[in-house]
């Protein structure tokens, strides 16, 4: 009777131990495919962070200028430039948005001023930025993000209808 008891009693325990030891590989597998998918959603973030960020920034510029005249594609010393119009007063301001190399730069002078690149402030770093004009009263802004990859950003122009 008493052994009866023993074993009863040791397979309570290792029945409850198993099931411990099932639980808790349970518990790692699922902590470890979270964290794959935290680091697989972290990569992609910083991947396309400047690159998000550098297209909402113009899409932006252009739609607080969405007035007749006041937003144009251009050229800053032979290189595509956003020429954005503003007036303060009396005077009018042109802020031109424009890519370097590997970065984004804003610079903004009174109009009859001779804008230089070389004067402008970086906002962003942003790989292989560019901008057209696409037809039909859009413009194409479009930039890599670190892994390579194309992001474009169509930004329609209500005023040009």
């Amino acid at each position: 009777m008493k052994l009866q008891g023993r074993r009863a009693a040791f397979s309570d325990v290792f029945f409850t131990l198993g099931l411990f030891c099932v639980f808790t590989v349970c518990a790692l597998l699922l902590v470890t495919i979270g964290l794959r998918a935290y680091r697989s959603t972290v990569t992609q973030m910083q991947n396309t962070y400047s690159t998000r960020t550098a297209l909402a920034y113009v899409t932006e510029k252009v739609r607080r200028h969405d007035t007749a005249g006041a937003a144009c594609l251009t050229e800053l010393e032979g290189a595509p430039a956003l020429r954005l119009t503003d007036t303060v007063g009396e005077e009018i301001y042109y802020t031109y948005i424009y890519a370097d190399e590997s970065c984004l730069y804003e610079l903004t002078q009174r109009a009859g001023a001779m804008p230089e690149r070389a004067l402008g402030e970086p906002i962003l770093d942003v790989q292989g930025f560019a901008m057209r004009d696409a037809g039909g009263g859009f413009w194409c802004f479009s930039a890599d993000d670190s892994a390579g990859e194309t992001m474009q950003c169509l930004v329609h122009l209500r005023s040009a209808a």
